[in-house]
């Protein structure tokens, strides 16, 4: 039997819906100790694995150098990537849950902690925009999680907000189950495009997503956005993860 017009998108709303009553329902846990109240509770907060110098100042990748490898080996495509936090411990739990644990909920205190950062630690730019999702992937999840986060920045600033200045040109295996930083690169290379109509030249941007590890992603947005005539392209996430260690 052939569906009804518009029945996916009648789906992907009630699913949405679904997940809004469960969020009212049962209240928002701390990843750390399980208090409720917000993703992340006061306690916890003070114990975040905070990113402190030594670390590559190009990706921010943890590490006693001036640039990691693949920053003093290769030219980065993106000006800069710059994060509050490792990825560990509790950040590193409510990025998960947020991520693939549908805690939308946990978004506005992630948001506001990334906000505080720029707030504290300003980057060049004039346009906030999130690291697209595959419109086939943000069906199946519901929501973008970068663009819970950089809406959140935006709303903070007095940064110009670009939703949709970039989308994905075609699906991508997930990063997170792709365990070289090579094949990671390979997987997202040309996979961004820039909104026609949108003029980012000479335009400094800033990309807000929830980690960056080996950077292939947001190398493969800045290369979009450099083609286009951008100024500068910033990355700006939550966390870093280690150069030993890939994130989920």
């Amino acid at each position: 039997m052939a569906a009804l017009p518009g029945s996916g998108l009648f789906r992907d709303l009630a699913a949405q819906a679904g997940r809004g009553l469960l969020d009212a329902l049962f209240p928002i846990e701390c990843v750390g100790c399980g208090a409720s109240g917000s993703v992340i509770c006061d306690k916890c907060a003070a114990d975040l694995p905070v990113l402190r110098p030594p670390f590559c100042a190009i990706c921010a990748t943890p590490g006693d150098f001036a640039r990691c490898q693949t920053c003093a080996e290769s030219v980065r495509r993106f000006d800069g990537v710059r994060a509050p936090y490792r990825y560990a411990g509790a950040i590193r739990q409510a990025i998960l849950a947020l991520k693939y644990g549908g805690i939308k909920a946990g978004a506005p205190q992630l948001g506001d902690l990334l906000a505080g950062y720029l707030d504290a630690n300003p980057l060049p730019g004039e346009i906030v925009a999130p690291v697209p999702m595959h419109r086939r992937r943000l069906r199946e999840r519901g929501y973008n999680q970068a663009e819970l986060l950089a809406r959140r920045v935006a709303n903070h600033s007095a940064l110009r907000y670009e939703r949709d200045l970039l989308f994905r040109t075609r699906p991508v295996e997930p990063q997170a189950g792709i365990g070289s930083a090579a094949q990671r690169a390979v997987n997202v290379s040309g996979s961004i495009g820039v909104l026609s109509g949108l003029d980012v030249s000479g335009a400094s941007v800033i990309l807000v997503d929830d980690v960056a590890t080996t950077g292939s992603t947001l190398e493969s947005c800045a290369a979009a956005l450099k083609e286009s005539g951008a100024a500068s392209v910033w990355g700006l996430t939550l966390a870093v993860a280690g150069g030993e260690s890939l994130a989920e």
